[in-house]
C-alpha cells in the first residue's frame, strides 16, 4: 500500500504545479511576463508546498505499521526504518530547494529583471543578479554554520523527562540526527520566524476577509460604472471652467491653472481607463458567473467555518501545552505535548481518517489550500508593503514582475510557517497518525505518544523533525508559540475588519492608468 501512496503522492506533484503555473499567470501582467521570473516562482512555490503535501504520506506511512484492533507491529523494525529514511531523504531535499530558492534563485531573479533595459546586456543583467545575491548567500551560510555549531556544542540527550519511556524517545531523536540535516533545521527554523510574521500580518487577515468577502460579494458593476461617469463630467466641467477664463483675449494661463488642469487631465485619462476596463468586466465568463452568484454565500459560510475551527484548534492545542507540557519536560523542551490531553476536533478528524488513506490526505490537502488562498488573499488586498509604505499592488493580470517574486517569497514562508503549525492545529495526527500499541501492564490498545515505548511506536519525520527544533533550540519553539498567539490575536482583529469593511469595488486601478495612449 505504501506504493500506492507514493502514486498519489506523484500524481499531487503534478497538480500543484499546473496549481502554481495557473496562479502566476492568473496575477501576472501579460505585458511584462519574462519566462526567468515566472518559472523562479513557479517552482519556488511548488518545492515550498511539496514540504506539506508531503506530510499525509509520512502519516501514513507510520499509520500503517500496526494493526489497530491488537497493536501489534504489521512490519519489521529494518522496513519501517527505510520506509523513514526514503521520507526523511525527500524531506530534506525539499527542505534544500526552499534554501536554494529563498536566498538564491529568488533573489538572483529580483535583482537580474530589475537590470532589464535595452542598453544593459546579459552578461550585465547576470552580474547585477549575483551581486546583490552573495550577500543572502552569506547570511544562508551563517545560519547553516550556527546550526552546525549547536549540533557539535548541544547537550540536548539529558532533558529533565517524567520517565523512562520519555527519556528514551528524547535521546532516540536527538541521536537519529546528523549535522548535515541540522544545519539545514536550523536555516529552516529561522525562515520558519519569518514565516510566523507573514501569518500574522496575511494569513490572519486572510482568512477572515476571504470568506466574508465572498457572503458580501462585491459592488453592482452598474453603481461603480455611475460613479466613473459622475467623476468624469465633473473632471470635464471643471477643465472647462478653467479654460473659459482665458477664451477671450490674449492672457496668458497662470502656472497654477496650467498645473490644474494637467492634474485634471491625467484624472480623466484614469478615469476613462477605469471605465474601459469595467465595460470589459461585463462581458464573457463575467456574465456567466451571475448564475452561480447566488451560491457564493453558501461557499462563503462554509469557508468562514473552516477558518473558525482552523483557529479553534489552533487556540486548544496552545492551552493544552500551557498547561500540559509539563508532562514533558515543559518549557525546557519548547512545550512539546507527550500527549494531548484537550480535545482538539480537527486533530480527532484527521487521527480517525488517518485509517482510511486517502481521506485524510484529501482533507489535509484541501486545508492547506485554502490556507494558501486565504494569506494569497490577504496579500492581495494588503499589498506588499514596508511599514506603511506599499510596493507593489498584486491584482489580475496587472502585477509587476518583481512583485510577484516578492509574493512568492511571502508565500513560501507563509507555506513553511505552515509546516511547523501543522503540529499545533493537529499534533497527535502530525506525530503519531493513528498508530498505537499494546499497553503489557494494562493489557488495553492505545494511542502511540512519547509517553509509549519507543520500540512500539514510531514518530513521523515530521514531527521528529518538530520536535527536535525543540529540544536542540528551545527559543525557537518559545518564539512559535507566543507569535502563535499573536497570530490568534491578529485573526480576531481581522475578523472586526472584515466585518466592518465595504463591499469591494469592480473599480481597477493601475500605476500606469495616466501614462500616454502611445502603442
Amino acid at each position: 500500500m505504501i506504493a500506492l501512496a507514493w502514486v498519489a503522492f506523484a500524481v499531487v506533484v503534478l497538480a500543484v504545479v499546473g496549481f502554481c503555473y495557473l496562479i502566476i499567470r492568473h496575477y501576472q501582467d501579460k505585458h511584462e511576463a519574462e519566462p526567468l521570473p515566472t518559472w523562479v516562482a513557479v517552482f519556488g512555490l511548488v518545492l515550498t508546498l511539496l514540504c506539506v503535501f508531503l506530510i499525509p504520506i509520512d502519516i501514513y506511512s507510520v499509520s500503517s505499521t500496526t494493526n489497530h484492533s491488537t497493536g501489534e507491529r504489521t512490519l519489521t523494525a529494518a522496513e519501517i526504518d527505510k520506509r523513514g529514511e526514503t521520507i526523511r531523504v525527500v524531506y530534506y531535499f525539499l527542505y534544500s530547494g526552499v534554501l536554494a530558492f529563498a536566498f538564491g534563485l529568488i533573489p538572483f531573479a529580483y535583482f537580474y529583471y530589475e537590470e532589464e533595459d535595452e542598453q544593459v546586456t546579459i552578461k550585465q543583467k547576470i552580474w547585477a543578479g549575483c551581486k546583490y545575491t552573495i550577500f543572502l548567500l552569506v547570511i544562508v551560510s551563517i545560519l547553516l554554520a550556527i546550526g552546525l555549531i549547536i549540533f557539535f556544542a548541544g547537550k540536548t540527550g539529558t532533558k529533565p523527562t517524567k520517565n523512562e519511556n520519555t527519556s528514551q524517545w528524547v535521546k532516540n531523536l536527538v541521536k537519529n540526527e546528523n549535522f548535515a540535516e541540522a544545519s539545514i533545521s536550523f536555516a529552516i527554523a529561522s525562515l520558519t520566524v519569518l514565516g510566523y510574521l507573514i501569518w500574522i500580518v496575511y494569513t490572519a487577515y486572510g482568512l477572515s476577509a476571504f470568506p466574508i468577502g465572498i457572503i458580501k460579494g462585491r459592488r453592482n458593476v452598474h453603481e461603480d460604472a455611475t460613479d466613473i461617469q459622475s467623476n468624469l463630467e465633473q473632471t470635464r466641467e471643471k477643465q472647462k471652467s478653467i479654460k473659459s477664463k482665458y477664451l477671450a483675449g490674449g492672457k496668458k494661463i497662470s502656472k497654477r491653472d496650467e498645473e490644474a488642469l494637467g492634474l485634471l487631465s491625467r484624472k480623466e485619462k484614469i478615469l476613462s481607463r477605469q471605465g474601459e476596463r469595467l465595460e470589459k468586466s461585463e462581458s464573457g465568463l463575467a456574465k456567466c458567473f451571475v448564475v452561480v452568484k447566488p451560491f457564493l454565500f453558501l461557499f462563503g459560510f462554509l469557508f468562514i467555518m473552516i477558518s473558525a475551527l482552523i483557529i479553534t484548534s489552533m487556540i486548544l492545542t496552545n492551552i493544552d501545552k500551557a498547561v500540559n507540557s509539563s508532562d514533558f519536560c515543559g518549557s525546557q523542551c519548547g512545550f512539546v505535548l507527550a500527549y494531548p490531553k484537550i480535545f482538539n476536533p480537527l486533530d480527532t478528524l484527521f487521527t480517525i481518517l488517518a485509517r482510511y488513506f486517502p481521506l485524510d490526505y484529501i482533507l489535509v490537502g484541501a486545508m492547506i489550500v485554502y490556507i494558501f488562498i486565504a494569506t494569497l488573499s490577504g496579500v492581495a488586498r494588503i499589498g506588499i508593503r514596508f511599514l506603511w509604505i506599499k510596493l507593489y499592488s498584486i491584482r489580475k493580470h496587472g502585477s509587476a514582475p518583481q512583485g510577484l517574486l516578492l509574493t512568492t517569497i511571502i508565500l513560501m514562508l507563509a507555506v513553511l510557517a505552515l509546516n511547523m503549525e501543522l503540529t499545533t492545529l493537529s499534533p497527535q495526527y502530525a506525530s503519531f497518525g493513528s498508530q498505537v500499541f499494546l499497553n503489557t501492564t494494562s493489557g488495553k490498545v492505545q494511542s502511540c505518544s512519547l509517553e509509549a515505548p519507543p520500540d512500539q511506536c514510531t514518530m513521523t519525520q515530521i514531527g521528529a523533525f518538530v520536535t527536535r527544533i525543540s529540544l536542540r533550540t528551545a527559543f525557537f519553539a518559545w518564539i512559535y508559540y507566543f507569535l502563535s498567539w499573536g497570530f490568534l490575536a491578529a485573526a480576531l482583529i481581522g475578523f472586526i475588519v472584515a466585518l466592518i469593511k465595504g463591499r469591494s469595488s469592480n473599480i481597477e486601478t493601475r500605476e500606469d492608468d495616466s501614462d500616454s495612449d502611445e502603442d
